[in-house]
């Protein structure tokens, strides 16, 4: 085996959901532009004598029980964060971060590899010229590409190239809570914004640790015969060269994207800035989580390198879809046509201020 240890260090906002929506006065209250996240069982406990049904029979939320001082009481809470949600309706939603049972907010491995895997696959993609066509995509939107993966990485799980690399779960701040805050985020087209979002997200000068594994026996002489995986070992042995050459191509396009874009000059200076930056050859920035968009997840400009196939995906699977009022979809037209991110609100007015998901990843030999 050889291990390396893994330092990811946050450079935009980052939201790894857990699959799950806090609600207001249910799971957190907003008090002085802080969220605070409810202990339902200790405010339960703490507020029993008030535990009666109104008139109608409904029982009161567990953040209608608090009074101005039980904000002074941190076990009636399981962590506090800066920042609050845009709607002060009960039952307004906001996307959970994954955390430990402690409440500490963690990046699982499965999000990091996912993000190389694909990088994998892009660069790849020009050494083993997979066949690109209709059949090649399948049919079911969940399955959707998976006869250009076995080409790229093997036939199935067990003879798959990625066996060989293991990426373990990366901590950050030991604390409930810790480093995490509230943020605003929309979708944006060049022209208009969606709906708001709100998230729990990583934001700052905050660092995860963890370690990378490649299993080096998968690509011993007696392993090759069965796996087949020598002539893409340089594959992993060039991981973060990969990694990087996929995110310069994706920055560079993104660039262009939000130079386009009302409204998003602090965005297009992120990208012309992370495009000029100079990354050490054991290290690759990458953007994982929520808002790195199907350019970040998918084959991208390989799908795209035959225009009326992709507009038979863009079809057949229902990508595309059009705002209220916007014309239908052109065969040729930009995609995808919208990009998620953070939004700065001051006086009712939001604002493009970040993207989505950023990180820098820095591989070091584990002594």
């Amino acid at each position: 085996m050889t291990v390396y240890d893994v330092t990811l260090q946050i450079l935009s906002p980052l939201h790894i959901g857990d699959g799950g929506e806090l609600r207001q006065d249910f799971d957190f209250v907003v008090k002085n532009g802080r969220t605070y996240r409810l202990d339902e069982d200790a405010i339960l406990r703490a507020k029993e004598d008030q535990l009666k049904p109104d008139r109608s029979g409904q029982y009161p939320l567990p953040g209608r029980l608090l009074a101005e001082a039980d904000y002074r009481n941190q076990a009636l809470f399981r962590y506090v964060l800066p920042g609050a949600p845009r709607s002060a309706k009960s039952d307004a939603r906001l996307k959970s971060f994954i955390k430990d049972v402690s409440d500490r907010p963690y990046i699982p491995g499965s999000s990091l590899k996912g993000a190389l895997r694909t990088a994998l696959a892009w660069v790849g993609w020009t050494e083993v010229r997979p066949k690109l066509d209709r059949a090649a995509i399948g049919r079911r939107r969940s399955w959707a590409a998976q006869p250009l993966e076995r080409k790229l990485f093997g036939p199935d799980p067990n003879h798959d190239l990625l066996r060989a690399l293991h990426v373990s779960d990366l901590f950050g701040p030991d604390a409930a809570g810790g480093g995490l805050q509230v943020i605003n985020a929309q979708v944006l087209t060049t022209k208009n914004a969606g709906s708001p979002v709100e998230l729990e997200a990583m934001i700052g000068d905050v660092a995860f640790h963890g370690t990378l594994t490649v299993d080096e026996t998968l690509f011993s002489s007696s392993a090759e015969r069965e796996l087949r995986f020598s002539n893409r070992k340089h594959w992993l042995d060039e991981l973060m060269a990969r990694a990087q050459q996929h995110s310069q191509a994706r920055i560079a396009e993104l660039a262009t994207w939000y130079d386009k874009a009302e409204g998003c000059e602090a965005i297009a200076r992120f990208y012309h800035q992370l495009n000029e930056a100079r990354v050490a050859a054991n290290g690759a920035v990458l953007q994982i989580g929520w808002g790195a968009g199907w350019d970040g997840k998918t084959f991208w400009t390989h799908l795209q390198s035959d225009a009326r196939l992709f507009e038979q995906l863009v079809s057949d699977f229902r990508l595309h879809k059009a705002a209220p009022g916007s014309p239908p979809r052109k065969a040729g037209d930009p995609f995808p046509r919208s990009k998620r991110a953070v939004m700065a609100v001051k006086q009712g007015v939001a604002r493009a201020v970040a993207p989505m998901g950023w990180v820098l990843v820095e591989l070091k030999t584990k002594e």
